[in-house]
């Protein structure tokens, strides 16, 4: 029993200064993660924290659920600024503490303003460390090879680190990365009280702009003996606490909790990073980048392509990524550090280079591209209704068999989360017999006894109620019925009220999925549906225009009109590419085509009405058409308002996509 006193007050002391570094209010679920270590379930640890703090006479439980401190001022109770601590600061080879690791870790214990104990290790990341975090750091790639894992050395860190205050610059940058290498070897997280003092830096020293360490160290005469190793900048952290408390005093700060009230309101600014993109890339890069719409390509040494990206102006964009923080997203990380070319490609509006973008990430599968890139596996959902019971499935292909197919889908998340909603209003059979022969019959599953199956296995299931089951879905999916959202939104009102609130929680995010797949097939079969059009945009060439063909969603002719060229010439090649359109018919939306259908879909719903968007008739005059975009002024054609990216198609065709280039609708 005096054990487990012992443990509750430490719990109780944990919580009490949370809480406290916190402005005095805390939602138990933060509470409950700060003080176990535990993100689970609420309900189970909240009892546990309620016996935990039930006689702690500084903290209450609030109606709104939060834990608060009482008035500590009616007690005359004040805690002053800090002189033990433990100041802290580590080294890593990159910013996400996700994706990156820790290559050292340093440590100062201060006890009455004097430091008594330091602690400095180098750290195997068990990985390649980055070139230019040696040459930041001074750490070689040698020093590392013999030095422990963080798994070797975690029980020494949490040890120096006690329970002591915490100090660092930045701090949350620290605790972060050591926090996720203590998740990585099954170690409970850090929970001391903690302090960062950058937000005191900018709200004490406000004279100084840029507030990285050294120059706040100057700015106050804190000495440092070296920049950017784990030790010494946990010293100069100290240092710098210890002076910016002194500042604190002669500001009439006198404890700790008016200094953080001082600073809570004040945003922290953003440090300098370990490296920016022009430590890596060759100014030259910049050279033949035009300050136009267009489409950049990254490349290797080896020519091939790393990452597609698009730009309303390419050389502010390509010129933004020699700012950018290395690894400071997850698509620079380690990308610049493999540039060895950049190619523009100029285009006359954003559409065309949404659309070009588009079709070089489907093209050459650049590495750093992430969406787009694997639109082969766009799923469907499958209704198999030349099947007696028909079922619903996600597919990645579509075949001749009878069944209806919904999709493809960008998202195979919203997919599977409508298939899941499907099956929790609609009790529809999810095995797999054919029900073609008698073994198809009898041996019920699972499903049958948890009523989520008619059962037509065993003979229970009624053959039209099944089949207006499946005609309501199918409705559903195409955005006719909204009954279904209604009927899951009631099932999760009864879940909340009953506190169940993992199966509501998981209801939300299913409805919200579902609902987002289908408004993106709307805008499939709107665009897909609506009366071809020509959108006249500028063009790279000087006083051209282009002529972009939008047929069922899909770009199948862009002509360029250039200065010299006679209206007739323009119109006699559009109407060419309309008689080849009429002659080719409709053809359904493809994994291959969807991405452009998507584009071409939000781009004309974004721009529905303007001047430049010529709705076409049954028979149109396309003489009247060409001498119509041409009379449009420059300034009212649409070059660059989307804030996507993405890319064109050249060529007549079914929609797939041709390099850019001269006249292509007829191919010359």
């Amino acid at each position: 029993m005096a054990e487990a006193g012992v443990a509750y007050e430490q719990l109780r002391q944990r919580a009490y200064r949370f809480i406290r570094q916190h402005g005095g209010v805390v939602p138990e679920d933060v509470l409950i993660r700060h003080v176990f270590g535990s993100a689970g379930n609420k309900r189970l640890w909240a009892p546990l924290l309620r016996q935990v703090l039930s006689d702690d006479e500084r903290i209450t439980l609030r109606p709104d659920g939060c834990w608060a401190l009482r008035d500590d001022r009616r007690n005359g109770h004040q805690v002053p600024l800090p002189v033990d601590f433990v100041a802290l600061d580590v080294e890593t080879t990159g910013l996400r503490p996700a994706r990156h690791r820790m290559i050292e870790f340093g440590a100062v214990r201060y006890r009455d303003g004097r430091p008594v104990e330091r602690m400095a290790v180098l750290l195997n990341p068990e990985r390649r460390l980055p070139a230019y975090i040696a040459q930041l750091t001074g750490i070689r790639e040698a020093m590392l090879v013999t030095a422990p894992t963080f798994r070797q050395v975690a029980d020494q860190i949490l040890a120096f680190l006690g329970e002591d205050l915490l100090i660092g610059y930045n701090l949350a940058f620290d605790l972060d990365f050591l926090n996720m290498e203590l998740r990585r070897v099954g170690r409970a997280p850090v929970v001391n009280e903690s302090l960062d003092v950058l937000p005191l830096a900018r709200r004490l020293v406000p004279e100084v702009g840029r507030l990285t360490l050294d120059v706040v160290c100057r700015a106050l005469a804190v000495p440092q003996t070296q920049r950017h190793r784990a030790l010494p900048d946990a010293e100069a952290t100290a240092q710098l606490f210890l002076a910016l408390a002194e500042r604190a005093r002669a500001n009439g700060l006198h404890d700790l909790d008016s200094l953080r009230r001082a600073s809570a309101g004040v945003a922290p600014a953003v440090v300098e990073a370990v490296a920016r993109g022009r430590a890596l890339l060759d100014r030259a890069h910049l050279e033949r980048i035009p300050e136009r719409p267009g489409v950049y390509l990254m490349r290797d040494g080896q020519a091939r392509v790393l990452y597609v990206g698009k730009a309303k102006n390419l050389r502010r964009r390509v010129s933004s990524y020699y700012s950018q923080p290395l690894g400071y997203t997850r698509k620079m990380d380690g990308l610049l550090e493999s540039v060895a070319e950049i190619e523009a490609i100029e285009t006359g509006s954003e559409l065309e280079a949404l659309l070009l973008e588009s079709q070089f990430i489907r093209r050459y599968q650049p590495p750093y591209n992430s969406q787009q890139r694997n639109h082969e596996s766009y799923p469907y959902i499958k209704v198999e209704l030349a099947n007696p019971w028909p079922r619903v499935i996600l597919t990645r292909q579509r075949a001749d068999d009878g069944a209806c197919y919904l999709g493809p889908f960008r998202s195979t998340a919203a997919a599977r989360a409508a298939v899941e909603l499907i099956h929790e209003v609609y009790p529809l059979r999810t095995c797999s017999r054919s029900f073609r022969t008698a073994k198809s019959y009898g041996s019920p599953c699972l499903q049958l006894a948890l009523g989520r199956c008619l059962g037509p296995c065993v003979g229970r299931a009624d053959r039209e109620e099944y089949r207006r089951m499946v005609r309501e879905l199918l409705a559903f999916l195409r955005g006719e019925r909204d009954d279904v959202i209604d009927a899951l939104h009631r099932q999760l009102t009864a879940a909340a009220e009953r506190l169940d609130f993992e199966r509501a929680a998981r209801l939300r995010d299913l409805i919200r999925r579902a609902q987002g797949l289908i408004l993106a097939q709307q805008l499939v079969d709107e665009t897909v549906g609506r009366a071809p059009v020509v959108v006249v945009t500028p063009s790279p060439e000087e006083g051209a225009r282009e002529f972009l063909l939008i047929v069922h969603g899909r770009l199948w002719a862009q002509v360029r009109a250039p200065a010299g060229e006679r209206d007739d010439a323009v119109a006699a090649r559009l109407r060419a590419a309309w008689e080849r359109a009429q002659a080719a018919g409709s053809w359904p939306v493809d994994q291959e085509s969807l991405d452009q259908v998507h584009i071409i879909g939000r781009w004309l719903r974004q721009h529905a009405g303007h001047p430049s968007v010529i709705e076409l008739p049954g028979q149109p005059d396309w003489l009247e058409v060409v001498r119509h975009g041409r009379s449009l002024p420059e300034t009212t054609l649409l070059a660059g308002q989307l804030d996507e990216e993405d890319a064109p198609p050249d060529r007549e065709g079914t929609g797939v996509p041709i390099v850019l280039g001269g006249d292509t609708a007829t191919g010359e």
